[in-house]
């Protein structure tokens, strides 16, 4: 193998498969994933499951900018959920289990049928600025290249808790990475280190799932990859199961707190709140004893369970006693104990919009790195700085998605506009313009940033067609009046107080949009995708709302995307000591970064804002 590549991803998760993925669109590009051995790429060593609430949003999202994600979840999908149903469209979020030994081996395929990516299995030592790139040593091997993308999750001087066992490693049965300072030598890490953990893996043949309520899969779930039939299927569904703990399962953590490496004194990293482990939970909320537990398949062939919403790193014995305190899993025998990896994570306010490091050009970092938590945050971060490093080498501008056309904007802004005190993970309500950002619309919103690369492939077709169609389709709505009298409203439960527009009468409150919409085109004759249907319907009902938003979002877009040169912040009169302090260290590009730097006072933004008007 040729010893020097255009750009080298260090890394074979999610993030590292996402950014290799969309590089290698770019022609006459050579990649490269280096990546521990015996580590298969895109593999799943948490809950086997892509998607969730915000989630399933950055999936859409990847899809329609050309993701790998999308087709790797459906053709490893064992169940389909739709979260949040009871609630508005915009918050809708699709959650796909998978088939985790079944999506890595799809994802290693799929990535060895690219002709211009290698997979170099090899441990990363050193990288070094190099003659117009970088040096990057392994224990095998000295490469080459013009960029770097780092994407080696929690193997960053990874640590291990069971209890008072401690053991060096990203992951269990895997080596870690060194220290991110021996690694490179000009790159910050975050004050604080960070820390994930997962729950016991339970043999399922010791599962008595009659005593679980179940949660069958869903057919009518859309899949998430364009070229795939809506509602077929690549693998057989199963079901997931719920449990709950009790008195006695919480007793059982109470007597081991001192055990648990969290608060002993033993772990003095920051986990994440919104992910907590089973002590985090019993610790907050002390009179609560009724937590659920979602026992998940973690594939197909697997003899494993996943008991989710109990992560733990409490000794051995406690992990058995308060599994087997749980209904259902009185006789549950534990193939693998939780465990804690503590690991470093970088500075993201050192990062670009582009994730590249402000002060190594050329060099990128993605996924949980950068202290995030998830699959689906790494993937849609590998995705930014894959295209940028590429775009990077065509002395082409830095592809960016801002905060309000996408979740993957949300989530590059957060991070480097604030020093991350815990693992970050995606939620809806982080957008303040999540009426807009949902699932139905990705290709509406994305679409145009997708031309923007100047690639042609079967999303870009798929893309410009689903445009076309839809916008003579959302015409029809506005054109078509209907009354009492008209065919598919004659045959419902509806009465229509006047004649109006298909529009209006999809706006109705009493109505299902989705539903009424695929009455009218097949009343109509007209056969067109479920997504278009979709898209169509949710978009007309949140119009006004959307329109309304949009005009005072352009407003605000006006003002932050106003550029500021953070040097003149900082000589100002006018800004007090400690905001300079925080412009100098984040130094923020435009009004909207400047914004969201936590602790800039009101008076320092009126001030920035005053001077511009």
């Amino acid at each position: 193998m040729e010893k020097f590549f255009d750009i080298i991803v260090v890394g074979g998760g999610h993030a590292g498969i996402e950014a290799a993925h969309i590089a290698s669109q770019f022609s006459n590009l050579k990649i490269a994933i280096i990546t521990l051995p015996g580590l298969g790429l895109g593999s799943a060593p948490c809950n086997p499951s892509v998607g969730g609430v915000g989630k399933g949003q950055v999936v859409r999202e990847l899809d329609a900018l050309g993701g790998l994600m999308p087709k790797l979840a459906d053709l490893a999908g064992i169940q389909y959920r739709t979260l949040n149903e009871s609630k508005g469209y915009a918050v809708q979020s699709t959650r796909v289990q998978i088939d985790k030994t079944f999506y890595t081996e799809v994802a290693e395929k799929l990535i060895s049928e690219i002709d211009n990516i290698s997979v170099i299995r090899e441990k990363v030592e050193s990288i070094v600025e190099g003659d117009g790139g970088f040096i990057i040593k392994t224990d095998c091997s000295t490469w080459n290249c013009k960029k770097v993308i780092v994407t080696v999750g929690t193997f960053l001087n990874g640590k291990l808790h069971l209890g008072k066992e401690q053991t060096t490693g990203g992951r269990y049965g895997s080596e870690s990475s060194g220290a991110l300072s021996s690694i490179f030598d000009k790159v910050k890490t975050a004050p604080k280190r960070f820390k994930t953990g997962t729950p016991p893996r339970l043999n399922k043949e010791t599962v008595d799932l009659s005593k679980l309520e179940e949660q069958p899969s869903d057919c009518e779930v859309r899949n998430f990859h364009f070229l795939h039939s809506p509602y077929s299927r690549n693998l057989q569904q199963v079901s997931c199961y719920l449990a709950r703990t009790n008195e006695e399962t919480i007793q059982a953590i109470k007597d081991n707190m001192h055990d648990s490496p969290m608060y002993n004194g033993q772990i003095n990293a920051v986990g994440a709140r919104y992910c907590p482990s089973i002590e985090d939970k019993v610790n907050r909320y002390p009179d609560k004893s009724n937590h659920h537990v979602f026992v998940e398949p973690e594939g197909l062939n697997e003899s494993t369970m996943y008991p989710s919403g109990i992560s733990s790193s409490l000794p051995r014995a406690a992990q058995e006693r308060m599994i087997n305190s749980i209904s259902g899993l009185e006789n549950a025998k534990i193939e693998v104990y939780g465990y804690a990896v503590e690991y470093d994570v970088v500075d993201t306010t050192e990062l670009s919009y582009g994730l590249e490091y402000k002060n190594v050009e050329g060099l990128y970092f993605a996924g949980q790195v950068n202290g995030t938590s998830g699959y689906e945050e790494a993937a849609g971060q590998g995705y930014i700085a894959g295209v940028n490093a590429a775009l990077s080498i065509f002395d082409r501008e830095v592809f960016t998605l801002s905060r309000n056309e996408s979740y993957i904007g949300v989530m590059i802004e957060d991070l480097i506009s604030n020093l991350r005190d815990e693992p970050y993970r995606l939620f809806t309500a982080r957008s303040e313009n999540r009426l807009y950002i949902r699932e139905d619309n990705s290709i509406i919103r994305l679409h145009a940033k997708r031309q923007s690369l100047g690639l042609e492939m079967a999303v870009d077709k798929f893309n410009s067609q689903f445009i076309k169609v839809y916008n003579v389709m959302f015409g029809l709505l506005k054109e078509y009046y209907v009354d009492n009298s008209h065919g598919f409203i004659k045959n419902s439960d509806l009465k229509l107080p006047r004649r109006m527009s298909v529009s209006e009468l999809l706006k109705q409150s009493k109505v299902d949009p989705v539903h009424l919409a695929k009455e009218f085109f097949n009343f109509m004759g007209i056969s067109i995708s479920e997504a278009l249907i979709w898209c169509l319907a949710v978009s007309n009902k949140y119009e006004g709302y959307i329109n309304k938003s949009a005009e005072h979002n352009e407003r605000l877009k006006r003002l932050d995307n106003m550029k500021i040169d953070w040097k003149d912040l900082i000589s100002s009169e006018n800004i007090s000591f400690e905001c300079k302090r925080r412009i100098e260290r984040i130094k923020p590009v435009s009004f909207g970064q400047l914004k969201l730097i936590e602790g800039i006072r009101p008076a320092t933004l009126a001030a920035v804002a005053g001077k511009s008007i």
